[in-house]
């Protein structure tokens, strides 16, 4: 296992490798097939590793708008895939370096909220995931890479965002004095209304409005922001 990768993103783990065997075994797999981190829409997606763009492509019903990077590792190919994009910045046949910005995310395809659906394989490795594998062992444990492009960074209970731009996309969404709905409703912003956040809750997908009013970015799969230009 001489290859090592960088996380391609930082934000709160979701949900890890082989989880939700119920949930995944309609799609042939004995449980999750990647690792989810819960990053808001519009977040920047790095590449795990130098490599080649493989396949720039949409699966309706699966990984939605995804790309998928080939890593040399000897005489073995690996293949990192980074699915639930909203678009991709790379092109087919193009190399990459670790840490470059290959992608936004979003939640196309089969998503129920903002996520990065991140998946390493290796052919003719795990037959019972068709070749994926656990991408947790081969992250290094501390980066030495340095991302082209602002990411999120953690602290904490809450990741750091960069300063990244929402608009309301539902009627009335409920202001709280914290990242949840047991914390006290303080305000509500109406659909169109606009903010800078940089704060996310690692705990939960809330997002700060302005210091100490939060608000859900989804709850329940049902989606109240939008990343906004």
């Amino acid at each position: 296992m001489a290859i090592k990768l960088i996380v391609p993103v930082n934000g709160p783990i979701t949900q890890l490798f082989g989880e939700n065997p119920d949930i995944y075994k309609k799609w042939g797999f004995p449980g999750h097939n990647g690792i989810d981190y819960g990053i808001p829409n519009g977040t920047p997606i790095n590449s795990a590793a130098a490599g080649t763009v493989n396949q720039v492509s949409f699966e309706n019903g699966g990984y939605g708008n995804y790309v998928k990077v080939a890593h040399q590792d000897g005489s073995k190919t690996l293949y990192t895939y980074y699915a639930h994009l909203a678009s991709a910045a790379v092109a087919a046949g193009q190399k990459v370096k670790a840490g470059q910005l290959i992608g936004y995310s979003n939640n196309t395809g089969a998503s129920t909220g903002p996520h990065l659906h991140f998946g390493l394989k290796i052919d003719g490795q795990n037959p019972a995931y068709k070749g994926y594998v656990d991408p947790m062992p081969y992250f290094q444990s501390s980066g030495t890479t340095t991302p082209e492009t602002p990411s999120t960074t953690e602290q904490g209970d809450f990741v750091s965002l960069p300063d990244l731009k929402f608009e309301v996309t539902y009627d009335t969404l409920n202001l709280r004095n914290g990242p949840g709905v047991e914390y006290s409703i303080i305000g509500q912003l109406t659909k169109g209304a606009k903010f800078t956040s940089k704060k996310l809750s690692s705990r939960s997908v809330w997002v700060e409005v302005e210091p100490g009013k939060w608000c859900a970015l989804q709850f329940e799969g049902t989606i109240y922001l939008k990343v906004s230009k």
